[in-house]
C-alpha cells in the first residue's frame, strides 16, 4: 500500500452557504442531479509537505485543491453554488475564446450548480449519522475539476460521496483557497518530442498516483472528514473501502494507482490512455475503459500513450472495453451541458474538432457518462450486476462493446 512518508497536511475548509441565494436574471443553472439525494459541496487545500512539485524548480510541497460531492438524506433548501470562482472563470473564458467557443469574458462567472443548503425544509430534532461510499476522481491534464462538477454533483445524488483532485501544472489553474493561482506548466506539455512527452507523462501520472494515496491518508481523520461532510459516524469516512474513475490523463492514475493502493478496489479510465507505473504489471481488480468515438484498442498509432491494446491482457480480473458513438474526448467532461445550458455549444464542425466534442447533446452526453460510471460504480462496491455492463441494450444505442 503506498501511503506518505509523512503525513502533515494542512486544510482549511470552507462551506457553502446555508442561506438561499436570490436568483438574478443573468444567473444560468445546471440541471438539478437526477438521484433521490439533494448534493451537498465542500472545497479544501490540502499540503503534502513530504513531496515537492515536480513541475517547478524548488522545493515547493504538493498543494492540492479537492472538492466534496456528498449526498443530503433530509429535505434541505436548495441553494445555488457557483460553478466557478471568478478569476478561474475569467481564465477559462478566455482559454475556450481562443479555441472558437463564443464565451466572452464574464461566461463562466454567471453559471451555477443546484445544491443543498445546511438549512432543513422542516424542523428534526434528532439527524442520525450516515455513511457513503467514498469515490474518488482525478480530471484530465490541461482541464480543472470544475469542469466535472455536474458529472460527480450527479454520481453523488445516488448515493457516493465523490471527491476531485486538482493537481497543480499539470491542469488549466488550480485557486487556492487564499485566491493565489497555480497555471498549467504549457512548457513541458507543448512539444513534438513523444520520449519528452511521455516521459512528463509518466512523472504526472506518478505524482497523481501519490495525491491519491495522500487523499486518502487525509480524510481519514475523521475531524477533516467532519468538517467537510455533515452527519458523518464518530470514525468518519471509509477510506479503505473505495474506487476511483478519471478523465483522460486522469483515468491513467485510475489505473496505475490500483496495484499500489489496497484502498482502490478498483478503477476507470474515460477516454484516456494507459500509461505511467502499474503498465505492465497489469491488474486483477476490476477495471473498465469508456472511449469516443473510433477509439478503439485497435486504432493505434505511433502515439506511446495509445496503450489500451497492449494493456488489454494484463487485465486478469473483470474488464470491460466500451465505445460511446456520437462523442469525443472532451463529451466525457461537463463541455457538453455547459455549453447547451449557457447556449454557446458550438455549431462550426471545425470549432468541435478544436475542442475535441462530438455532435451528441449536452443532456445525452451527462446521462450516458454518468449512468455507466453508476453501473460499475455500483458493481465494485456493492457487487451489484446491471444488464448494462453485460453488453449492449436498446435504451443506450451508442454504447457499444468492445469487450
Amino acid at each position: 500500500m503506498l501511503q506518505s512518508c509523512t503525513l502533515l497536511a494542512l486544510a482549511s475548509f470552507m462551506l457553502c452557504s446555508a442561506t438561499p441565494v436570490e436568483r438574478s436574471p443573468a444567473q444560468l443553472t445546471l440541471p438539478k442531479p437526477t438521484g433521490i439525494y439533494q448534493v451537498g459541496r465542500s472545497v479544501t487545500e490540502l499540503i503534502d509537505y513530504s513531496r515537492t512539485q515536480p513541475f517547478l524548480e524548488g522545493d515547493e510541497p504538493v498543494k492540492l485543491m479537492i472538492s466534496v460531492f456528498y449526498p443530503v438524506p433530509l429535505q434541505r433548501h436548495s441553494i445555488l453554488g457557483a460553478y466557478m470562482p471568478p478569476e478561474t472563470a475569467g481564465i477559462e473564458d478566455l482559454e475556450l475564446s481562443l479555441a472558437g467557443v463564443a464565451a466572452p469574458n464574464g461566461t463562466f462567472e454567471k453559471l451555477f450548480l443546484h445544491l443543498a443548503s445546511n438549512e432543513l425544509t422542516e424542523n428534526v430534532t434528532n439527524q442520525t449519522s450516515c455513511q457513503y461510499p467514498l469515490i474518488l476522481f482525478l480530471p484530465g491534464q490541461g482541464t480543472t475539476r470544475l469542469f466535472y462538477q455536474q458529472i460527480v454533483s450527479t454520481i453523488a445524488s445516488t448515493g457516493y460521496i465523490v471527491v476531485t483532485i486538482d493537481a497543480a501544472y499539470d491542469v488549466d489553474v488550480v485557486e487556492y483557497l487564499d485566491g493565489s493561482l497555480a497555471m498549467f506548466n504549457a512548457s513541458l506539455w507543448e512539444t513534438l518530442d513523444l520520449i519528452a512527452l511521455n516521459r512528463t507523462g509518466f512523472t504526472a501520472v506518478e505524482t497523481r498516483v501519490g495525491d491519491i494515496s495522500f487523499v486518502l491518508d487525509s480524510l481519514s481523520n475523521a475531524t477533516l472528514a467532519h468538517s467537510l461532510v455533515p452527519n458523518l459516524p464518530s470514525y468518519g469516512l471509509n477510506t479503505t473501502h473505495t474506487a476511483m474513475f478519471g478523465h483522460s490523463l486522469g483515468g491513467a492514475a485510475a489505473f496505475s494507482v490500483l496495484e499500489s493502493d489496497d484502498r482502490i478496489l478498483g478503477g476507470l479510465d474515460m477516454d484516456g490512455g494507459l500509461f505511467g507505473p502499474g503498465v505492465s504489471a497489469g491488474t486483477s481488480k476490476p477495471f473498465m475503459v469508456m472511449g469516443h468515438e473510433g477509439y478503439t484498442r485497435d486504432n493505434q498509432n505511433d502515439d506511446p500513450f495509445l496503450t489500451w491494446k497492449a494493456v488489454w491482457p494484463n487485465l486478469l480480473g473483470w474488464k470491460r472495453d466500451i465505445i460511446v458513438q456520437g462523442t469525443g474526448h472532451y463529451d466525457f467532461t461537463d463541455y457538453p451541458i455547459v455549453f447547451e445550458t449557457l447556449g454557446i455549444t458550438p455549431r462550426n464542425q471545425t470549432v468541435l474538432d478544436n475542442i475535441l466534442l462530438g455532435n451528441m447533446k449536452g443532456k445525452r452526453a451527462l446521462e450516458i457518462v454518468t449512468t455507466y460510471v453508476g453501473a460499475f460504480l455500483d458493481f465494485v462496491i456493492y457487487g451489484k450486476c446491471s444488464v448494462l455492463l453485460d453488453g449492449p441494450v436498446a435504451e443506450f444505442p451508442e454504447v457499444t462493446f468492445e469487450y
